[in-house]
């Protein structure tokens, strides 16, 4: 059986964050800080106005989980199971076992670790709550608190990839892929 986040016991708490589902309501709670241009630029969606947020949101409350930091949400995430290529005859079993996450922190709240703090929780979520085999990551080579977010909650930079993502700007940027396997975050060899 493949477990969705729906499945999992909520809330979530870290030492200072509360983590659960997103919700339809949470797309005008983090509009405020969320289109602020800081943050727009290294988001993947540009959403002009808080209705285009609003349909963006509610499309991906699937895999979304929001960060709550004395009440307010404070960080916004996705844990999107995902199937890892596979050859034909294996699809089913190769099904789920992967997940790409992603986060997005309130730039009132930054500088604190609760980035770092919330994207710990996302991959621990991945890997002991949904039981996934592979979590990766991706950002512009350039957006380097991500990277650092990446790497201090222990993924692997996997690739760099040159000028492979037209950013907003007009420029061509380098890519990176981070992941980590389920066997390397429990300390096992598979």
């Amino acid at each position: 059986m493949t477990l969705s986040l729906a499945d999992l016991d909520w809330p979530l708490h870290t030492e200072r964050l509360e983590l659960r589902p997103g919700r339809t309501e949470d797309a005008a709670a983090i509009w405020p800080w969320y289109r602020q241009p800081e943050v727009q630029e290294w988001t993947t969606t540009l959403s002009p106005t808080l209705a285009a947020h609003q349909e963006h949101w509610d499309a991906g409350l699937g895999s979304a989980v929001v960060g709550l930091h004395q009440g307010v949400v404070v960080a916004v995430g996705k844990v999107e199971r995902q199937d890892p290529w596979s050859q034909t005859d294996m699809r089913d079993r190769a099904a789920g076992q992967q997940v790409e996450l992603g986060w997005v922190l309130d730039l009132a709240v930054q500088g604190q670790g609760l980035g770092t703090e919330f994207a710990a929780a996302l991959r621990d979520l991945a890997f002991d709550g949904l039981g996934v085999r592979r979590i990766e990551a991706a950002c512009f080579a350039e957006n380097l608190a991500s990277r650092r977010v990446m790497e201090k909650i222990g993924l692997r930079l996997e690739g760099v990839f040159r000028e492979e993502s037209l950013h907003r700007s007009g420029r061509w940027l380098d890519g990176m892929s981070y992941a980590l396997l389920a066997s390397e975050h429990h300390g096992t060899d598979t």
